[in-house]
């Protein structure tokens, strides 16, 4: 069946229960079914509805459609597919992890073992302020999950024990099919029709999961957020995500995260960059100014006769390198900054100390000035 989005078409959210999927379709069912819905698309969208009904009912053709995409299961091509949210995260195995499978099922390694499958990731995010990403911090998140039933642990049978091993794929799940085409003789392998590529045929179902060995959980999980994790870095926590539908390893949780901005600090890379304005007599007589740093307060020297853009560059003042134990620097820009008015008295004082001064005080304008009269008398 093509790869369609089935909750979407019968108008439920991804992960919906049994009684809301045939609650949905018979509700869609009856909106679109042809004898009642004489619109020219009622009966293609009556077509798809059955389609999505048929595949989200079964439980495991859901199963295969929540994981893979498709009801029949995973379909391997020439190339990865890309774009997504997942892809984002970095979530799922590449090609490696293709063929290593296909050759275990093959011969490579014990016959009898069943081909590992890999759960579904949970991509998340979270919102930190500046601090708690510059020192670390530790957040509780509650996620919705898929865990192996406990109470019959993950077998689907009742107390674990009510099942039997399928005797057409002997408990792995998995079988060869033999087929004679005109190029010759081709053998594949693919799951099991007889158990659903469980392994197993169960005698009695277990009333917590209803035979499926899964349920869904809100699990609240700990996550130790590293120092100096950066605004649009994602954090993994292999294990966490989804168990798979089948045995074997579970997903991992993805966590996307975004740091709220400080007031008055700016951030690139490890590094912490503030831009201090002063009085403009502060940067012709220098002095001292304290200013805030992400431990604290910290005294900068300004230098008598400093010009404004000056750049201060404090050694080990920044953030943590997430990878490596070292820190960034700070780095803070200079700006004279000049009174919105001034008294007469004032106004006086300042025009005697510019005319006491003189313009040869100033090297690049007094420059600037001689070549502007140079160029004015040709």
């Amino acid at each position: 069946m093509a790869n369609k989005d089935y909750y979407g078409v019968l108008g439920v959210e991804r992960g919906a229960g049994e009684d809301e999927i045939k609650s949905a379709y018979r509700r869609m069912a009856k909106k679109y079914h042809p004898d009642l819905n004489k619109t020219p698309e009622a009966a293609e969208k009556f077509k798809e509805i059955n389609e999505a009904y048929e595949v989200l009912s079964d439980p495991r053709k859901k199963a295969n459609y929540d994981q893979y995409g498709s009801a029949d299961g995973p379909q391997f091509t020439g190339g990865q597919g890309g774009g997504g949210f997942g892809d984002f995260f970095g979530g799922g195995g590449g090609f490696s992890d293709i063929f290593s499978d296909i050759f275990s099922a093959f011969g490579g390694g014990d016959h009898g073992a069943r081909m590992q499958e890999r759960g579904q990731d949970i991509n998340v995010a979270i919102n930190l302020s500046f601090e708690e990403a510059a020192f670390g911090c530790e957040k509780n998140i509650t996620v919705g999950r898929v865990e192996k039933c406990d109470a019959c642990q993950g077998t689907g049978a009742k107390n674990g024990r009510e099942f039997t091993t399928c005797s057409e794929c002997r408990g792995t799940g998995r079988v060869r099919y033999q087929q004679n085409t005109m190029f010759g003789t081709t053998i594949r392998e693919g799951i099991c029709q007889k158990c659903n590529g469980t392994g197993k045929n169960i005698r009695e179902k277990c009333a917590e999961c209803s035979g499926k060995g899964y349920r869904r959980v809100n699990k609240t999980i700990k996550v130790k957020v590293p120092e100096g994790i950066d605004d649009g870095q994602t954090l993994r926590m292999r294990g966490e995500g989804n168990v798979p539908l089948r045995d074997g390893v579970p997903g991992d949780l993805n966590i996307k995260i975004s740091v709220a901005k400080h007031k008055i600090l700016i951030r690139k890379d490890d590094d912490i960059y503030l831009d201090l304005y002063v009085p403009f007599t502060t940067t012709l007589l220098g002095g001292k100014i304290d200013i805030p740093t992400l431990k604290g307060s910290y005294t900068l020297n300004i230098p008598e006769l400093t010009a404004s853009g000056t750049v201060m560059r404090i050694k080990n003042k920044g953030v943590k390198n997430v990878h490596r134990d070292s820190y960034g620097d700070m780095l803070v820009t200079i700006k004279a900054e000049v009174p919105k008015k001034l008294d007469k008295d004032t106004k006086a004082k300042i025009e005697q100390l510019s005319k006491s001064l003189g313009q040869e005080a100033y090297p690049k304008y007094d420059r600037f000035m001689k070549n502007c009269g140079d160029t004015t008398s040709k």
